[in-house]
Order: structure tokens, then C-alpha cells, then sequence
């Protein structure tokens, strides 16, 4: 066990915890963006920075990635790191003005749109990587990616084309912290178009930012929908499992 100090407060936590692991044990508030309790650290947005103080020196890093130390004492909330996070929160509202998630953290914590930087227009995302980690660490597939550089950065899939790899299971959509990602559900009877590519008829799943549309498939004793099919039959596979094991839903399989 380590034992640190965090705003005056002692705590005692486990080896590899996280300061923000620690702070939330103490109920200390650290706002975040591109963490995840699902995915590794990985410290892009720099909101979650705070002080650290060891062997004298005190220094900014984020709370996200630094693992505790014995004897280390912590600031959560000083002139400084305020001065960061409204930084931070400045560029993201210029970055995409129009998320409500940006919108909402920026007004709790008194922070208005700068006057200084021009707002992105039509674009939810901060470029977090939220959903390019939970692709890779939550469903094992690597179907997006960042391309281009600087200020045109943006999450695509390959060649920005029709992604080959999306199972269309909507994690992305699930974990994107401002809304960026839209999925479709169509309905049996009805068909949509897929962005970049042809008509597909439901029950089918599109997901518009990857251009993926895939069929659902139907449970074949009761007739309710399970999931895209190319999606059961990825994890059929991954998991070696029979041909026919996502012919019945779970449910009737009980």
C-alpha cells in the first residue's frame, strides 16, 4: 500500500492506483475528458492536470497517468492548474463549440468561449481517441484511426472509405464523450442510405461517421433481432465457437 496526500488529505491506496483513482476514493472532483474507466490512461485532453510535489519540486501532470508514490503530496485545485483547465476548456469550445458535454463542464466550471480563437464550425469532436482506444482495447478490432495532421486531424476510417473492419456494434458511438458519432437503426420495411455508399434494406445498423452499414440478424425462434450479423459472426470466430451458436438469441437458448 502507498500513503500520499492529496489537498491535505492522507489516503492510502494499492500499488499502480492512479492520482485520479486516489482522488476519487476521497471523493475529490477531477474533471476528465479523454479517461475512460474502460480504456488505459492516456492523458490527451491535459484537463485532469494537478500539482505534484516530490522531493521539493513541484510540477504540473495529469492525475490520468501518474501512478501514486509514498510521500507524494498533491494539489487539486490552485491558480495554476485552474489557468491550464481554462486553457484547455478554451481550446476545446473553440475546437467544437457546439458539444453539449464541452458546453456543460466549460459553464460548471465558469469558463466562456474565447474571443481570442475561432470556432470550429460543424464538428462535435476534440480528437479525445476515446473511440479509437475502446475499438482496439474493448472490441479487438482496428477499424478507425487519426489521419491528416494539425488543425485538419480528424478520426476516419481507412482512406475515409467504408471501414472493412467495423462489426457496427456501436461502442464508439457509446463512449464518445460529445456526441460526434451517430449510429442508425433501420427498421425491417424501411431502407437508408449508407454515407458514401448504396441503400440497405432493415433491420440493418448503420454506423455514418465509418460509412458501415450491415445487416441484423433475426433470432430464428422468436424473431427478435440479436445483432449485425458480421458482428456475431466476428466474435463466432474469435471465440471458436459452433456455426449455429448465433442462430438462437440468448434468451431462448435458456
Amino acid at each position: 500500500m502507498v500513503k500520499l496526500t492529496i489537498d491535505t488529505r492522507t489516503v492510502q491506496v494499492a500499488e499502480a492506483t492512479t492520482i485520479l483513482e486516489a482522488a476519487e476514493k476521497l471523493g475529490i472532483y477531477i474533471p476528465t475528458l479523454c479517461h475512460h474507466e474502460s480504456l488505459k490512461p492516456y492523458g490527451g485532453c491535459r484537463l485532469c492536470v494537478v500539482e505534484i510535489t516530490k522531493n521539493g519540486r513541484t510540477d504540473l501532470t495529469t492525475s490520468c497517468t501518474y501512478k501514486v508514490e509514498g510521500g507524494l503530496k498533491v494539489k487539486t485545485d490552485t491558480e495554476r492548474i485552474r489557468k491550464v483547465r481554462q486553457l484547455v476548456l478554451e481550446l476545446l469550445l473553440a475546437e467544437a463549440p457546439e458539444a453539449q458535454g464541452i458546453k456543460d463542464l466549460a459553464q460548471k466550471m465558469g469558463i466562456k468561449e474565447s474571443e481570442r480563437l475561432k470556432a470550429r464550425e460543424h464538428d462535435l469532436c476534440i480528437l479525445c481517441g476515446r473511440c479509437i482506444r475502446a475499438c482496439r482495447e474493448v472490441v479487438g478490432v482496428t477499424a478507425i484511426d487519426f489521419a491528416e495532421r494539425g488543425y485538419v486531424r480528424k478520426v476516419a476510417s481507412p482512406f475515409f472509405k467504408s471501414s472493412p473492419d467495423c462489426i457496427a456494434c456501436g461502442t464508439c458511438v457509446y463512449i464518445c464523450p460529445t456526441g460526434a458519432i451517430t449510429m442508425q437503426e433501420v427498421d425491417e420495411g424501411q431502407s437508408a442510405q449508407v454515407p458514401g455508399g448504396n441503400e440497405i434494406a432493415g433491420p440493418a445498423r448503420i454506423i455514418d461517421n465509418w460509412k458501415v452499414g450491415l445487416a441484423m440478424k433475426r433470432c430464428k425462434k422468436c424473431g427478435e433481432i440479436i445483432a449485425p450479423e458480421f458482428q456475431l459472426e466476428y466474435l463466432r470466430k474469435k471465440v471458436n465457437l459452433k456455426e449455429d451458436h448465433f442462430d438462437i438469441c440468448p434468451i431462448c437458448r435458456e
